[in-house]
């Protein structure tokens, strides 16, 4: 083996060395590199053949020659502070000189950068508010199966988590924090122009061409409601003119679990259900010396072990759960894609397939998709084109996150399968609350199967000089169907008959934009460009669920529910809502260098009350390019500087349908001797619902100095958000638990900071780009129903951030709960007692009695805000370098300053001499823990046990590294292929932090354990 490595290294290094024996078996490359503007030479730039490791650097003249074998290569031409150049079928004869001149463009790195905006594009210079952007380069060096979480990292005020670690997880994402106690805060998705609902995780990361993300209000308000909470813009990719390009792209990867929590063995198991009895004097102590065989007696006399976990014990049976549901995760992808182009119609096509088998049992993912985009100059004044996007996937998620937690309270004094026949035990020990987890992998099933068609089509009309009309029709329609079976010997059904259920989803969502455009510059010192909109939206769901019981035979699964014996639930369901909005947008440029930006958008939302339905959205932006002022060329080093604020109203009406009209609920109401079906107002209609806005205000500066060798952006701000949609708690003598209503205010401040330095440019053939963003977001509430009154029950509180749900909150939390201390010790026995404690239980702070001072008693009013789950800050840093063949990419991201819940230390740690649960230190009178109680069999769990589960979730983490090498071209193009790079990429490599969760970021900390992934790839272009 060292031997096969050993010549490998070596062909490796004298391949690219080789070159032909004769100097007539050689021709030439040469030319002039040229500034477009004066056509002055540019010396000292490189000259790169595509594929090979050979290079040139222009002389003062600005010339190069490249002596070569003869072929037809691609060269590439870069030079600091200008956009880098590529010339593709440069033909090379034996004997003769090829030339190829190059006229090179003045680039201002990211500031030059065309962008997408809402309905259409812009110059990054020109741009006024708030954009952060990422390339299909970006995207391609993070191999990932969802494209929007290719996004992590590379754009500041973006926070993006993992939702959980099953195959097909989603993942949250948020804009520059959280606004809405009540209604959506996830941002709107622009597929090509049309907004695009639903699971964004169907596209595809190959299909991307760049995507764009709308951060400020005067960015937003273009879109008006749908805006509120930040846009992303994806493009997808387009052909061109010229050779049809066949591309293909595959990747193949293993994947691990990157923690495994600790729990007792059989040995230290069997000493703590000891202690547990121990505690309560139930332990015959003066039997038991130590170790298995001499406690035997002791184990016996205090019931403390059933017989069969006694038989165990002395045989040394030792079983860890949670290795028999974990496996090795695996995942394929296989992307095929063409683009091209003849005369006035270009296309690209590409279709992907997708597989991946999660690290749990039972949980996979498989995904497959096919997208095509067509464009024709139809008529010399019109264009036409269109997209489709068809996606298919299925994803099983067996029994889901609380399987793994189970397996850490299972007894190691089991065994999962029978000695004697090797058949799966459903009750591996005589405790009834105990089942065998593969059980559940067997016979639990959770089968999520969507189909969705999403399109767009569009006509572009020059009516006039500088006047161009263009309508977008997007269609999207999903077709979900869940499917679920449970097993007889499943923890749900516990041994009875299986059941099943089936629900069916179908939603159709349309989307007509009607855009006009008019540009136009007036004189030297004037531009214009004007946009008006009229555009609609609308979206039908309908809903059908069955579930019964009683299923004759298991292998049927849930495909004939008619067949069970109890039908347990019939439902159905029809919703609808619309949307109506106008729109004018003015973007003025003044001697290019004073840039203003105005829109107002008017929305019409169905979901809230007439009168109410319409509102304005304005904003405003301003950008100075201070740069190219007259005392320009004074500012030294810096060579663009643009100074922008802006203000922008947006909307959120994202709730429920029909809040501002009353429900009926069903209720069985007694008819004489029979019991009758009746109906009753359910809901209370609010008739004066009305819209969540936000105002925003935004200051920012973009710079580039050194020849923009290095840009950065820094941005500043402030969103009020207020008339917040949420439920109103109501007296219970009303008949009514809530109503929706707009009350209460929320407030978000932060600051952004993205830097991005070249590093060295093609110094000795070496590029290295290098990326550094820093994120710091506040949200805070400001009022609520009550006023600046807190609502304790919802934790809600005034001044600290949103507090998403009470109940197994993970993301968007803020912990209200007792403080841990400690524990009690032996020498304070006495002031344990006066708290109603002994040594050995759990230290609470005493915060506050009924007069707000400390009364030496512990209950509700010692409650108190230990945390949150929303970081400090936030950081990434991106390491891109390129020297020949070789490529390399390294991201490292960071959130400080959160706290979590790590419920394994609730659930999982209950210490009370009957479940299995964390290998912790916990306190006897022999080992003074001060950080887990003591034992005790006549409890469910310690008293304030709930205290031990918040630390600090801080972490930073080694994200990917990818490492890439190109084939040189002369050894793949007598194949067919012009290009051909393999790389590989460890995913999650190292992760750093104090944390004992399996992982601190989103649900992972008791769910599905995170992973790392290890990965080989290749791209092969034809």
């Amino acid at each position: 083996m060292k031997r096969l490595l050993a010549s490998f290294g070596l062909l490796v290094v004298l391949l690219p060395l080789s070159r032909a024996s004769a100097q007539g078996d050689v021709g030439r490359i040469s030319g002039v590199v040229t500034a477009v503007d004066g056509d002055a030479p540019l010396p000292r730039v490189r000259v790169t053949v595509l594929g090979t490791r050979l290079t040139a650097e222009t002389n003062p003249q600005g010339r190069y020659t490249i002596v070569i074998a003869p072929g037809t290569y691609r060269l590439r031409v870069s030079a600091i502070g200008y956009t880098p150049t590529v010339m593709d079928s440069v033909p090379v004869t034996a004997g003769q000189a090829t030339t190829a001149d190059f006229k090179l463009k003045h680039q201002t790195v990211e500031l030059e950068k065309v962008v997408v905006v809402g309905y259409g594009s812009q110059a990054r210079r020109d741009v006024t508010g708030a954009v952060g952007s990422v390339s299909a380069e970006q995207i391609q060096q993070q191999p990932s199966t969802n494209a929007i979480e290719a996004l992590k990292g590379h754009v500041a005020g973006v926070d993006i988590v993992s939702t959980g670690y099953n195959p097909g997880a989603g993942i949250q994402i948020r804009i520059r924090g959280q606004r809405s106690i009540k209604a959506s805060n996830d941002p709107l998705y622009v597929l090509d122009g049309v907004p695009m609902s639903g699971n964004v995780g169907d596209l595809n990361p190959g299909d991307i061409e760049s995507i764009e993300i709308l951060k400020d209000a005067s960015a937003t308000a273009i879109y008006g409601s749908r805006g509120a909470n930040g846009v992303v813009l994806v493009t997808t990719k387009r052909g061109s003119s010229g050779k049809t390009r066949l591309t293909y792209n595959t990747y193949a990867a293993t994947q691990q679990a990157t923690k495994k929590i600790g729990v007792f063995d059989a040995a230290a198991y069997a000493e703590y259900k000891r202690e547990a009895y121990r505690a309560v004097g139930a332990y015959p102590a003066n039997l038991c010396t130590g170790g298995a065989t001499s406690c035997l007696a002791a184990d016996i006399a205090s019931n403390a072990f059933l017989a069969p976990e006694l038989a165990a014990l002395q045989a040394g049976v030792s079983t860890d759960w949670q290795d028999l549901i974990r496996r090795s995760g695996t995942q394929v992808n296989h992307q095929l894609s063409v683009a091209g182009g003849t005369g006035n119609l270009t296309y690209s096509a590409s279709g992907g397939l997708m597989r991946q088998s999660g690290i749990m049992l039972g949980q996979d993912y498989d995904r497959k998709t096919m997208r095509v985009n067509v464009e024709s100059q139809a008529a010399p004044r019109l264009r036409i084109g269109g997209s489709a996007l068809l996606v298919r996937s299925t994803q099983n998620t067996g029994r889901g996150d609380g399987l793994y937690s189970e397996t850490l309270a299972d007894s190691p004094l089991s065994l999962p399968y029978d000695t004697t026949t090797g058949a799966l035990v459903f009750k591996p020990t005589p405790d009834p609350q105990r089942d065998n987890p593969l059980s559940d992998v067997r016979n639990h099933i959770n089968e999520n199967l969507r189909t969705r068609v999403f399109g767009t089509l569009f006509a572009s009309a020059h009516l006039a000089e500088g006047l161009d009309y263009r309508v977008n029709f997007g269609p999207d329609v999903t077709y979900a169907r869940v499917g679920v079976f449970h097993g007889s010997e499943t923890s749900s059904r516990q041994g009875s008959p299986p059941d099943g259920q089936i629900r069916n989803d179908h939603t159709f969502d349309y989307t007509l934009d009607n855009i006009l455009t008019y540009r136009r510059g007036i004189g030297a010192d004037h531009r214009v460009d004007a946009t008006f909109l009229y555009s609609i939206e609308k979206q039908t769901a309908e809903l059908d669920s069955l579930r019964s019981s009683g299923l004759p035979y298991e292998t049927q699964l849930f495909y004939n529910l008619a067949s069970g014996s109890v039908v347990e639930a019939i439902g159905s369901n029809l919703s609808q809502w619309a949307l109506q909005s106008y729109m004018s947008r003015l973007n003025y440029t003044f001697r290019d260098r004073y840039l203003l930006t105005l829109t107002g958008r008017l929305d019409g939302s169905s979901r809230l009350a007439p009168g109410r339905k319409y509102a304005f959205f304005p904003s405003a932006a301003l950008a100075w390019r201070a740069v190219d002022e007259s005392f320009g060329s004074s500012l030294g080093p810096v060579n663009s500087l643009k100074l922008r604020t802006s203000y922008g109203r947006t909307g959120n009406t994202s709730v429920d349908p029909y809040q501002t009209q009353g429900g009926l609920a069903r209720s069985i109401y007694a008819w004489g001797t029979l019991a009758a079906f009746g109906y009753r107002p359910g809901t209370l209609a609010n008739p004066d619902l009305s819209w969540e806005t936000t105002d925003q205000f935004d200051a920012g500066i973009d710079f580039g100095l050194w020849a923009n060798r290095l840009t950065g952006t820094i941005d500043a701000y402030r969103a009020n958000t207020h008339d917040l949609l949420m439920d109103r708690q109501l007296p219970a003598n009303t008949g009514y638990s809530s109503i929706t209503q707009n009350i209460g205010a929320t407030r978000n401040t932060g600051v952004e900071l993205s830097l991005s330095h070249v590093t060295l440019d093609d110094w000795r053939g070496v590029r290295w780009i290098n990326e550094l963003t820093y994120s710091r977001n506040r949200n805070q509430i400001v009022s609520l129903s009550n006023g600046a009154v807190d609502d304790v029950g919802n934790r809600w509180f005034i001044g600290q951030p949103i507090n998403s749900t009470v109940n197994n909150c993970f993301t968007n939390c803020v912990w209200y709960d007792y403080r841990m201390l400690g524990i009690w010790q032996t020498d304070e026995a006495a002031t344990a007692a006066s708290f109603g404690a002994k040594p050995g239980d759990i230290k609470i702070q005493d915060v506050s009695g009924p007069n707000g001072t400390p009364d030496g008693v512990i209950n509700e009013f010692d409650r108190q805000i230990l945390g949150n789950s929303y970081p400090k800050w936030t950081g990434s840093f991106n390491s891109r370098m390129e020297y020949g063949l070789v490529d390399l990419a390294v991201q490292v991201v960071t959130r400080q300053g959160f706290m979590i819940r790590n419920t394994f230390h609730t659930d999982q740690s209950t210490l009370a001499g009957r479940y299995n649960g964390l290998a912790v230190n916990y306190w006897t009178p022999t080992n003074p823990s001060n950080t887990e109680p003591r034992p005790n069999k006549n409890q469910e769990s310690p008293t304030f046990g709930d205290s031990r589960a918040y630390e600090d979730g801080s972490f930073t983490r080694v994200r990917n590294i990818t490492l890439g090498v190109a084939v040189p071209s002369r050894y793949i193009q007598p194949l067919g292929a012009e290009t051909l790079r393999i790389y590989g990429t460890a995913q999650n490599p190292f992760t750093f932090t104090s944390s004992t969760a399996l992982d601190p970021e989103g649900r992972s900390n008791a769910g599905v354990p995170a992973y790392r992934t290890l990965l080989i790839g290749a791209n092969v272009g034809f």
